[in-house]
């Protein structure tokens, strides 16, 4: 009489072996290792028992399963508390002045706002064009020459079509050209108070008035004390 030895490593099917395979995961664990190792020993040919060498690897083998099984729930843990200390962190930004790469800003409807940017040359010609929510241009203008490095631009809320800009959010661009006509980049820049922290996506997402920053955007943070001193320190010396 003959038996089928059944290998370890090339189980393709057996009733005796249960499905280890569900929608959720694919993966190899202590149990189906367990099962596989039992119905091997159960389906060997006695007359050709395992060798030993091969049944001491294998308990080897499910014992490094054991071991990652542990290291990767150590790792579940440390993983859950630095994103809790990391969130816990992040709430320290609210309150504060930042300044950061971004071209979308929210305006009150009434007012002035300073449109900033940084020209990574001279520049002979620009212009600033404003957008609402929608993609609709509300105010296009010629900037003239610009000097290289950060700058600043008042809009005082006028739109195309006349009177003031209705409140909402708003995204500003500027293309530019030095005085050879070749295009020079503007990056466009925002700043303001830090007023929201959100964590639906897993990381923190800082807002200023409702206007999502991207945490690798931000250049630069300051109190609100440190901006009234540089504001007074610029006032002093004009």
């Amino acid at each position: 009489m003959s038996t089928n030895s059944v290998s370890l490593n090339n189980v393709s099917h057996t009733s005796d072996v249960p499905s280890t395979t569900t929608a959720a995961t694919q993966e190899l664990g202590q149990d189906a290792f367990l099962n596989l190792l039992v119905t091997q020993l159960q389906n060997q040919d006695p007359l050709n028992p395992q060798e030993n060498g091969e049944f001491i690897a294998q308990l080897a083998q499910f014992s490094q399963v054991e071991q990652l099984t542990n290291a990767n729930d150590a790792l579940g843990l440390l993983y859950q508390a630095m994103a809790s200390m990391n969130n816990a962190s992040m709430t320290q930004l609210l309150g504060k002045n930042i300044r950061a790469f971004g071209d979308t800003f929210h305006y009150e409807g009434a007012g002035s706002t300073d449109i900033l940017f940084d020209a990574t040359d001279a520049v002979a010609t620009a212009t600033l064009t404003i957008q609402d929510e929608n993609g609709k241009v509300v105010y296009s203008t010629e900037m003239g020459p610009l000097e290289e490095g950060e700058g600043s631009y008042t809009w005082d809320g006028n739109s195309l079509s006349g009177g003031d800009a209705p409140e909402g959010d708003y995204t500003f661009s500027i293309t530019a050209r030095d005085s050879d006509g070749n295009e020079v980049v503007v990056q466009e820049i925002i700043e303001g108070e830090i007023d929201g922290m959100s964590f639906e996506s897993g990381t923190p997402v800082p807002s200023i008035r409702g206007v999502e920053v991207s945490l690798a955007d931000i250049i630069f943070v300051s109190t609100a004390e440190d901006a009234a001193e540089e504001d007074a320190r610029e006032g002093s010396v004009q």
